[in-house]
């Protein structure tokens, strides 16, 4: 009988955390009969060799296999996929991640009764002090997809966890095959081709502990932002529209994840990934900050064109004209709020930070120099914005 699924380990240079995975999942499997475990040691210089030959002579679920040499991690787990026994599923699962007590066992349930295509196990993390927090969302009830890509709309970046997916064996290897992208979320790619078409679905608790510790954290800030909105072109666009695609980023930008990464980018890039997918309002924001930061007006064309393009300066010319009526009245406070929010939305639109700079002069605002140097960052030879930076950079605030 072919065994339902198979738990693939690509490993380098780490035997002691090989020799707690294998020591947790000996408890996990125990007796089952239903699951195999291969690992791929990529031709380790430590002692992962002894390690898994000692493993393996006492746990009859247990295949290993030793490169000749290094192949680099993704052509590792490659190999890995290609050559993995027999088996329904293939588990992908980092060397230092760890499976929650009863996860293996409640995963197989899942997998027997629903069939899914792709099942998504959310996971909490754990970091160096041992300490647990953070992760992925956690829905409480089992959800269902009809699809990776309806899957992916909800799910988003959570999905580029390596550990969290459990994949049909034929179907991931089909789509390893016909994906031929250099990208460090290889494995996502993959796992959407593979259920392009078929069911997926979520756990409704964690199954996963994962470790913070990243082997890769030197180029995190590449692959977290050239990559991740690579993901769209690598494969993703067999099943997404860009838009949809664009609006998906924000679960990953929007609250300020991605900030330190895209400081650590050419601003080039990050302007191109805005004309590309002007839905994030993440991206939108981190161009508009680290272009001030660097002092690059050059880049605006791109953010005005992105706001623009979400229609945007419609909503901003009705605020500003608001703003305007509210500071005709006498309603300094809400003539601030009302230019406040129009920045915020579109921050290339100069008659904004204009209301905003006199608006808050007038209420006694500190702010108010800053809102008047941002009208001449943008448009330097806006004849209001001259003045007004003149007046309020002569004059104390009023209060």
């Amino acid at each position: 009988m072919t065994p339902l699924l198979c738990i693939c380990v690509p490993t380098y240079g780490r035997a002691g955390h090989v020799a707690d995975l294998l020591a947790l999942l000996t408890r996990e499997i125990g007796d089952r009969d239903d699951v195999i475990v291969f690992v791929s040691d990529n031709a380790s210089p430590d002692a992962t060799a002894e390690v898994l030959a000692a493993h393996a002579a006492r746990s009859p679920w247990l295949r290993f296999y030793r490169q000749d040499e290094n192949v680099g991690p993704f052509r590792n787990l490659q190999w890995l996929i290609e050559h993995a026994p027999a088996s329904e599923y293939l588990w992908c699962f980092g060397d230092d991640d760890r499976v929650l007590p009863g996860a293996l066992a409640h995963t197989a349930e899942l997998l027997r009764e629903h069939r899914p295509t792709w099942l998504f196990n959310p996971y909490d993390s754990i970091d160096r002090d041992g300490v647990v927090g953070g992760g992925s969302p956690v829905p409480g009830v089992v959800q269902h997809y009809a699809d990776a890509p309806a899957m992916y709309r909800e799910w988003h970046h959570w999905l580029t966890f390596l550990s969290s997916s459990v994949v049909r064996t034929e179907a991931m290897r089909q789509a390893m095959r016909d994906t031929t992208a250099e990208n460090a979320y290889l494995p996502v790619l993959w796992a959407f081709r593979a259920a392009l078409h078929g069911r997926c679905m979520v756990a409704a608790e964690p199954a996963i502990r994962a470790s913070t510790d990243i082997s890769w954290a030197d180029v995190a800030h590449l692959y977290q932002t050239l990559h991740f909105t690579s993901l769209f072109d690598d494969g993703l666009h067999l099943g997404l529209t860009e838009e949809e695609f664009g609006v998906t980023l924000d679960g990953l930008y929007v609250d300020g994840f991605g900030d330190w990464q895209w400081r650590k980018v050419p601003l080039e890039r990050l302007a191109a990934a805005v004309r590309r997918f002007p839905q994030s309002r993440g991206l939108r924001r981190l161009l508009w900050e680290i272009a001030g930061e660097q002092e690059r007006p050059d880049v605006l064309a791109d953010l005005d064109a992105a706001c623009r393009a979400m229609g945007l300066h419609v909503t901003v010319a009705e605020l500003v004209a608001a703003g305007e009526r509210a500071f005709a009245a006498g309603e300094l406070p809400q003539a601030a709020r009302l230019f406040a929010e129009a920045v915020e939305l579109m921050p290339t639109w100069v008659p904004a930070w204009n209301g905003l700079a006199v608006a808050g002069f007038y209420t006694g605002d500190p702010a108010a120099p800053a809102a008047a140097r941002s009208a001449l960052f943008v448009a330097p030879d806006d004849a209001d914005a001259i003045a007004n930076h003149a007046a309020i950079s002569a004059a104390p605030i009023a209060v």
